[in-house]
């Protein structure tokens, strides 16, 4: 029994180790996360710096109710794919409509809003996601000032395959995304994904050998700027312009 004695304090102490480590890092993982965040909606938005707080800063961080369409107050530490996984603040969504295949959708989503000195929006920044090959794409897309025209995209997070969905990092193709249309005339989500070389306003260049991935791209936009998400508050903004 003696023998044994030994072994067992020096596992309990290398878990007491390893307990304390992880609660003293886990701060730290958060606050990385959270940069990594912040800094991708800056680069959606064009913008690339060492001060991310500091750009971070002149965002004006709004939040709108989908059901309504109109911007409400929330919680300072709200976290709005938390709450697209909690059913108190979140709704499923029908399988008709479920097109990003998201599953459960959020009541309430951020809007990243940029202002002019004459307090004119100048550009948004809208969080968007959706069901690619192996995984949800999490990313964000900018619009100008005319929300209409694509200012650019950004994925933060994903499990597509390199060379082939992983492309969706490339600098060349996300380069692509810039000065694209959303909108048509009547107000329907017409920008798309397509296979080969776009040849319209509304077409990006598609990534070769990762059909599903752009599918699933085209879907996750046609979702979050469609009616279910984002597209009824664009409109209300447009008409503030």
């Amino acid at each position: 029994m003696r023998g044994l004695l030994i072994p067992l304090v020096a596992c309990i102490a290398c878990a007491v180790v390893v307990s304390i480590t992880a609660v003293s890092v886990r701060a730290e993982q958060n606050l990385n996360v959270e940069n990594e965040k912040k800094t991708k909606i800056l680069a959606a938005a064009g913008i690339v710096t060492d001060n991310v707080d500091l750009e971070f800063s002149k965002i004006e961080t709004l939040y709108v109710d989908f059901t309504t369409g109109q911007f409400v107050d929330v919680d300072a530490k709200y976290d709005h794919i938390k709450a697209a996984n909690t059913p108190s603040t979140s709704k499923p969504v029908p399988k008709d409509k479920d097109i990003a295949i998201l599953k459960r959708q959020e009541n309430i989503g951020p809007v990243y809003l940029w202002r002019d000195n004459n307090d004119d929006i100048e550009k948004v920044v809208l969080p968007i996601r959706g069901y690619g090959l192996w995984g949800t794409l999490y990313g964000y897309l900018s619009l100008s000032s005319d929300l209409n025209t694509v200012q650019g995209i950004e994925y933060y997070e994903h499990k597509e395959t390199p060379g082939l969905g992983g492309e969706v990092d490339n600098p060349n193709w996300k380069g692509g995304w810039k000065g694209k249309k959303i909108f048509t005339e009547t107000g329907a989500v017409n920008l798309k994904v397509v296979k080969g070389s776009s040849s319209s306003d509304y077409e990006i260049d598609g990534i070769s050998g990762a059909t599903l991935t752009t599918n699933g791209v085209t879907n996750m936009i046609q979702y979050w700027l469609g009616d279910e998400a984002y597209g009824p508050v664009l409109k209300n903004l447009k008409e503030s312009i």
